[in-house]
Parts: structure tokens; C-alpha cells; sequence
């Protein structure tokens, strides 16, 4: 092995170990948070469409009910690895995930070793850089959210571009502009930003031309993305619900650089040298810049799109960051600066606002240790170095060059912890979870396009996971949602909202839900089968069973309610609504809106069939870790727990309740910062904690349940959480299970789709009447009656209709993204201006060299 190879290699093996230490034993490299239930659900969902409908650009993804693909970018549409698995299509998602992570991973830490060595760094002080590089905690994502990190090969690829030629435009420079933005577009400004920093470093006021023209090639030849994606978030574009300042924002414990995996995830080492920095001329400007950057929250604020100001955005700093500081390191070691002692104020009053965080013990060796080691090196540095790279130290000096080395190498282990330690507060999927979320019942379905196949069985887990043609769902989690859908599906419908984050439009057991989306087919385990649904196939932990009678995706009714009157309505009246009749504009009522449901005691038409009523209880089990607390009236009644762990309370009804709906909700008051979760008989609420990241704010808890004759409702398993929380305005309602037939519709026939439709059918009627469907209205539809275009209207508040005329009629629901087809044009075309300054700049070079 030559010499140059020793540090690469010595990398390489740190990388393996530390990937070795950092995974539980029986683990797969995969977080059960958002790496299970998005990154490789959504790849193996983008995966089955792109070879169901013969294109790398699927149109659309049957999830949430029906969705533009482009609103699923933010994961990876176009990512290399989901290509790949295209053409491997035996393999699981997963392993090519795992497999282009890691390799992603190690290929940035060698690149970075490269970029120092390109900045005339010695291999050990570029090793002792490259160190810093691979043990920020920001590579925590490798794992976990996948595109926070996934772009850095190609970022290092184009500083390493720009450093070779630093007065013109690299020739591959727009390439690997275009791989950042197909890795991850949500990064690829600050990735610019970053690039066009590095190329003012390198050559001053030259730089803007060719970086300006270097991101207008690379963004252009993303445009077949990009620009579909870009419209698909301003048609479902949402007020951010962040509670930062904006631009007013400040990180004044360096959070957004020190230890955070959803920072730059490195340790007191590197905050030290950017203040040591600040103190040498020609690292001043830097430093400053720096420290204003990592400081100043208003910067992550504009690179985040004004939606927040997060840290996380700042990831593509870590390789400009750490050749600053490994710049400045190599001056220390080899004598052209001094070790100071007066930045470890300064840092202990940082660290001081970590005194009652978990770790501050780590955080306070961690500062000991730098003390210590800085201490070391002022004790055994010299005014010149006396042994530089490849020469042999004179004898005198042998002691003094490996106390040197030594404390240098110190330097390495706190950051070594701290990425173990961040490691080890990750949840990894175990092997068995992820071959349980893969496993696919062993039943042959009768595949209808007209109905849905959801899954209660770890919902979360299974929300963008094994969607296709033959399996839509109602289910989905994304950042990029239709408002309307989820307003419908949480507000309206009345769905329990079951994790922190009420992005996720998750399956539960609501049976004005199941009717409604047309949920056919649905997964559980074998005890609890809603009433309704027969079981078609079972092996002793999951169900896979049949209604029958649900709502088809798509059918022709009569039976008609004005928006105005919805509006009106309120509460679970709303869900019974939708249950009875179908929501129609205004502007398209008739004699016959309201369906003929007009009642002598309602002027507006509208009578509800719930019945508000308050139960008998033949048994109340409380156990002594509940202690209960009971204040107001039999109507309004509160009760403040004080739980001391988690506990099981049974109420057993005087009247068993059966061919009925049950109906509870009731208001939360949460009286500590941890959330509150709360179970009965199965079905899952969730209120979330003042801190949590994306707070639910879900402080009313909702709860439906269905009895038939043959699956009476005898009692509520009531799960509590351990916490302090009241419990107040409970209401409970009965509506009978009858409702579920009372509306009028008539079914259509299915029909074989053709190249982006999403729906086709055949309908007979023999009066005008409306066709209505569960698919959620967006831009791009259109539909075809008879060949002919015909409007859509929103019906149901949210999805796609349209009046129907008496007679026979083909029905055809076509769907092109907008902006795909121009986005598409304008990638060719920025490709071909790209290729022709390769053959410019080819044949110039040649013509220069004879």
C-alpha cells in the first residue's frame, strides 16, 4: 500500500466501525420514524409506479385517495437509488436504500479528504478534518430523514469542481448541480449558496458569472421536477405553523451547529476554531461570517423558504465549516498560529445554556477535555514545526513531535462519543419489524379499481407503503397534502389523529371513513375486525377482511346537499352529512338538492338522526394508579386525572349497545409538557406536546364505534396515559347503523384505463343526476364524457364530480400534472445547451493545446 492510500483507508475503517458500533444487534440501518413509514414506504411506492405506468415521472400515486406524484418529491422522485431499483426489481426497496446511504455516506467523508488534500493539507491534518466531517451528528440522517444528507456527494463533487477550476465554469459542474437537486430540491439552494460561496473564496468577484450560469444549467435540467413540484406546493401551499420568530430569530446556544443531529451535529472543536479564527487576519472574514450564520436564525428562515427558521437547513454548510477550521487547525499544528485560551469563556457561557439538558455531563467533559488538550499542545508546540509532513523530526525533538500528534489525535474522541451517543437515542427498525412490514397477506383479492385496501395494522408504518392500481388508499403521509382532503378526512369525518404530526392522513377505525373513502378491503389484527366487515383471510396476527357495502369510489347520485347548508351544520352532524347526502356548490343546486330530506321542523331542510344521550354503567374498574377527580354537573361534567403510570380503566354499559353508532368526544386539558395519548377499545387519540416539532394541536379527541347484532358494544377499554390531564365537555351520541344505507346511489361499471387516466368507467341513468367521486380535486384533471370535455365540479368540499345527463355514458378521469410536459421541454433543452458547452469547451481546449 502506498503512502497516500494509509488515511483513506484508515477513514474507511473508522466509518465501518462506528456504523458497527452505532447498530444494534438483529437492527436494520433504518429509523422507525420517518426512514419505515416514508423514505423506503414511498420508494417502494414510487418504485411500483414508475414500472405500473412505463415512465421514471409517474403521473400519480394512489394514496391520500389519488395524488399528483409530484406531491411525494420531497422523498425522491428521480433519486438514483429508486431508479436502480427499477432495474432490480426482485430486491427490496430497503436494501437498496441502506445500501446507497452508506455508500453515500463514506463517498462524502473520502471526497471531503480529498478537498483538503486539494487545499495543500498534510494526510494527517486532512485525516484529522475528515474526522470532524464524518462524526457530525447531522449524518444521523442517514438513517432517518434521508434527504437532509443524501445530496453531499455531489455538493463535495462540485466544490471539487470548482477548486480545479475556480476562473470558468466546470464542465461537469451543472451535472452535479442537477444530481443535488434530484437528490434533494428542498437543499439544493443552500447547496447553490454554498457552491457560489466556496467559488468567492476561491477567486473573489470572478466568481458570479460562471456560478450564475453554472445553477441556471443545473436548475434547468431539473425542471422535469422541479417545475411540477413547484406547483404542486403553491396549489397546496399551507400557513406554516412553526412558532419561531422568523427573521427575528436567533440560536443562541449554537444549536444549529453544537451536537444536533437537525444541525450541523458537531462538537466544542469546531466552535472553538471558528472564534480562534476571528482573532487571524486572513480567517477573520470567515469566522465572522460563520458565527453571523450560525447564529442569526433569519438566515435558515430565507433558505427555508420563509416556512420556519430551522437549522436543518444549514447541513450544506458542514464541508465549507470544517475546511475553514481544518485550515486553521493545520496553522496550529504546524506553528503559524498560537493555541488561546481566551475563546474557553466564551464557550462556557455557550455551554452553560446546556445545564439542564440530558447530556450535559458529555457536554460539560466534552469542554473539560478540549481545556485539557488545548492546555497539551500550547505545552509541547514550537514557533516552527520540526517535523513537517515526510521528514524525519530531529532527535531532541522525537518526545515533544509525539506529544503533538497525541493531542491533536485527542481532539477526535469527544466528536467520536457524541456521534455514538447520537446513534444510540435513534429507535433502528429491527429485522423482524421490517420483514413484518413487508409481508404481504397470502390472498388473491377480487381487484376493483372502483374500492380501497387500507391497513389499521401500525398505520403509521403502513400509510405509503404497498399502494398501487389494485390496492388505492385512503392513506397517506406527506409534507405536500391536499387541505381540503385532510380538512375532510380530520375535521369533517371526524378521524382520530394518532401521532404528533397531523401531516400524516392515517387509517383509523371510523366507520363514517371506511364508508365514505370506499375502504373495501382492510387490514387489522384478528381481535379487532370492525363490525361490518367479514373476514376473508387471517394467520394469528393479521386480518385481512371485507365490507361489502361501503361506498364505491366512484358512483351516480341524486340525493344532494347545498355547500351553505354544510357550512351551517356543525360537528358530528357534518360526518353525518356526508354519510346521507352528497355536498354540492350553491350555484349547482336543484329542485331536488337535500335529496327530498326536507323536515316540517327545519326550515333549512336538515334534520340529524343523532341522538345525544348519556350512558348507565353497570361496573366501573378504576385502578388505584388513576386517582380521579370529579367536579360540575351530570351534563358538564369534569374529571381531572392524576395518573401515576400507565393504566387500564373498564366501563362495562347497563344496556349493551347494538346495530348502533356510538359517538364520544371530549376536550383535553393537558397539565404537563409530555403528550397525551389516550386508547379506547382500540382507537388511538393523540394530543401532542408543547415542544413537539409539528404540534397537532388535537385537543378535542374523537372517537367512533360500531355495533351490529352480531358484535354487540358491551363495555369501553379505556387506556391512560401517565401524566396529569382533565378531561371535560364529554358528549356522547348514538346514531343508528342504518345510516350507512340511507344514501341513494347507483353503481358504474369499471373500465380498463388508458396512459394517465386514473379512472375509467361506464354509468347508466335514467334521470340527470351527479357523478361523484372519493378522489380528491386537483389541478389537471379532466374529465371526458363520451369522448367530449366536461366540467369538474368539487363535491363533498374537496373531490371531483360532475353532472350527469340521462342516458348511457363512458366516463374517462384524465390526470397530467401541471407544468410536467413544459418542465420536461425545458430539461431537453437546458440538457442540450449544456452538452454543446461540453463540445465548445472540448474543442477549445484542443485548439488551445495545438
Amino acid at each position: 500500500m502506498t503512502r497516500k492510500w494509509i488515511y483513506p483507508v484508515l477513514l474507511t475503517g473508522l466509518f465501518a466501525l462506528l456504523i458497527g458500533l452505532s447498530l444494534p444487534a438483529g437492527c436494520v440501518y433504518g429509523s422507525t420514524t420517518d426512514w419505515l413509514s416514508q423514505h423506503t414506504a414511498l420508494a417502494e411506492t414510487i418504485r411500483t409506479a414508475m414500472l405500473e405506468q412505463k415512465t421514471l415521472l409517474p403521473t400519480y400515486l394512489s394514496l391520500g385517495g389519488g395524488s399528483n406524484g409530484f406531491q411525494f418529491s420531497y422523498y425522491g422522485y428521480l433519486r438514483p437509488d429508486i431508479l436502480l431499483g427499477c432495474l432490480l426489481p426482485a430486491v427490496s426497496m430497503y436494501k437498496i436504500v441502506i445500501a446507497y446511504a452508506l455508500g453515500g455516506y463514506l463517498l462524502s467523508v473520502l471526497l471531503f479528504y480529498l478537498l483538503l488534500r486539494r487545499h495543500n493539507l498534510s494526510g494527517f491534518d486532512s485525516f484529522m478534518g475528515s474526522v470532524l466531517f464524518l462524526t457530525a451528528s447531522c449524518f444521523f440522517h442517514t438513517h432517518r430523514q434521508l434527504m437532509f444528507v443524501n445530496y453531499m456527494p455531489f455538493l463535495l463533487l462540485a466544490l471539487l469542481a470548482v477548486k480545479k477550476s475556480p476562473r470558468r465554469m466546470p464542465a461537469l459542474l451543472p451535472l452535479w448541480m442537477l444530481l443535488i437537486c434530484l437528490h434533494s430540491f428542498y437543499y439544493a439552494p443552500a447547496c447553490f449558496v454554498v457552491i457560489g460561496w466556496y467559488w468567492a473564496w476561491l477567486s473573489g468577484k470572478y466568481f458570479f458569472r460562471p456560478w450564475f450560469v453554472s445553477c441556471a444549467l443545473g436548475g434547468f435540467m431539473a425542471f422535469a421536477l422541479l417545475l411540477p413540484t413547484g406547483l404542486s406546493i403553491l396549489e397546496h401551499r399551507r400557513a406554516s405553523t412553526s412558532g419561531d420568530a422568523g427573521l427575528a430569530t436567533f440560536f443562541e446556544d449554537f444549536q444549529s451547529l453544537l451536537y444536533s443531529s437537525y444541525g450541523l451535529g458537531v462538537t466544542l472543536i469546531v466552535l472553538y476554531l471558528v472564534i480562534l479564527g476571528v482573532a487571524i487576519r486572513k480567517y477573520r472574514a470567515i469566522s465572522l461570517t460563520f458565527l453571523l450564520l450560525f447564529l442569526w436564525g433569519g438566515i435558515s428562515y430565507l433558505l427555508n423558504a420563509t416556512l420556519y427558521a430551522r437549522a436543518k437547513i444549514l447541513m450544506p454548510f458542514l464541508p465549507l465549516l470544517l475546511l475553514h477550521c481544518a485550515l486553521i487547525l493545520s496553522d496550529l499544528k504546524n506553528g503559524r498560529e498560537r493555541w488561546q485560551l481566551w475563546p474557553f469563556p466564551l464557550l462556557f457561557a455557550v455551554i452553560f445554556r446546556y445545564l439542564h439538558k440530558s447530556y450535559w455531563t458529555l457536554v460539560l467533559t466534552d469542554f473539560i477535555f478540549l481545556l485539557a488538550v488545548v492546555l497539551l499542545a500550547m505545552a509541547v508546540s514550537e514557533e516552527r514545526t520540526e517535523a513537517s509532513e515526510g521528514v524525519t523530526p530531529m532527535p531532541g525533538s522525537r518526545l515533544r513531535y509525539l506529544l503533538s500528534r497525541f493531542a491533536f489525535l485527542c481532539l477526535l474522541i469527544m466528536p467520536c462519543l457524541f456521534f455514538l451517543r447520537s446513534a444510540s437515542k435513534e429507535e433502528f427498525v429491527t429485522q423482524a419489524d421490517m420483514d413484518a412490514a413487508l409481508d404481504k397477506p397470502a390472498l388473491a383479492l377480487y381487484t376493483d379499481s372502483l374500492y380501497r385496501y387500507d391497513s389499521l395494522v401500525h398505520p403509521l408504518v403502513n400509510g405509503n407503503r404497498d399502494a398501487s392500481r389494485a390496492r388505492s388508499k385512503s392513506s397517506m403521509y406527506s409534507s405536500v397534502y391536499s387541505n381540503e382532503y385532510s380538512q375532510v378526512y380530520y375535521d369533517y369525518l371526524k378521524t382520530p389523529v394518532q401521532i404528533n404530526n397531523r401531516l400524516a392522513i392515517l387509517t383509523a377505525n371510523n366507520p363514517f371513513l371506511l364508508n365514505f373513502m370506499g375502504v373495501r378491503y382492510l387490514e387489522t389484527s384478528p381481535s379487532h375486525v370492525p363490525a361490518g366487515y367479514r373476514v376473508l383471510w387471517e394467520d394469528g396476527k393479521t386480518a385481512v377482511s371485507e365490507n361489502t357495502s361501503v361506498l364505491p369510489t366512484a358512483y351516480l347520485t341524486t340525493d344532494t346537499m347545498t355547500d351553505t347548508l354544510f357550512n351551517r351544520i356543525k360537528g358530528w352532524e357534518q360526518a353525518e352529512a356526508l354519510t346521507r347526502t352528497t355536498v354540492i356548490p350553491e350555484s349547482e343546486a336543484d329542485a331536488s338538492t337535500i335529496s327530498g330530506k326536507v323536515s316540517t321542523e327545519n326550515a333549512d331542510g336538515w334534520h340529524t338522526e343523532i341522538r345525544y344521550y348519556q350512558p348507565l354503567w353497570s361496573s366501573k374498574e378504576i385502578p388505584a394508579t388513576v386517582q380521579l377527580t370529579t367536579t360540575g354537573d351530570i351534563k358538564n361534567r369534569s374529571y381531572d386525572l392524576k395518573v401515576s403510570r400507565d393504566s387500564t380503566v373498564t366501563l362495562t354499559f347497563k344496556q349493551p349497545i347494538k346495530e348502533q353508532l356510538l359517538l364520544l368526544k371530549f376536550d383535553v386539558v393537558n397539565h404537563t409538557g409530555k403528550a397525551v395519548t389516550i386508547t379506547i377499545n382500540g382507537v388511538k387519540n393523540k394530543l401532542s406536546a408543547p415542544s413537539a416539532a409539528y404540534p397537532n394541536g388535537n385537543e378535542t379527541f374523537q372517537y367512533q364505534f360500531l355495533a351490529s347484532a352480531e358484535k354487540e358494544l358491551t363495555k369501553l377499554k379505556i387506556k391512560l396515559p401517565k401524566g396529569h390531564y382533565t378531561l371535560r365537555n364529554i358528549r356522547f351520541g348514538l346514531l343508528d347503523a342504518s345510516v350507512f344505507q340511507e344514501k341513494s346511489w347507483n353503481s358504474v361499471e369499471s373500465l380498463d384505463t388508458e396512459k394517465n387516466e386514473i379512472l375509467a368507467c361506464r354509468a347508466s341513468t335514467d334521470e340527470d343526476t351527479w357523478f361523484v367521486t372519493s378522489i380528491p380535486m386537483q389541478k389537471g384533471m379532466t374529465l371526458f364524457v363520451d369522448g367530449e370535455k366536461t366540467d369538474l365540479v368539487t363535491v363533498n368540499t374537496a373531490f371531483a364530480g360532475a353532472r350527469l345527463t340521462a342516458g348511457e355514458h363512458e366516463i374517462r378521469l384524465r390526470f397530467d400534472p401541471p407544468g410536467m410536459k413544459a418542465g420536461i421541454w425545458i430539461s431537453m433543452l437546458a440538457g442540450i445547451v449544456w452538452l454543446s458547452l461540453l463540445i465548445f469547451q472540448h474543442f477549445h481546449a484542443n485548439k488551445e493545446r495545438h
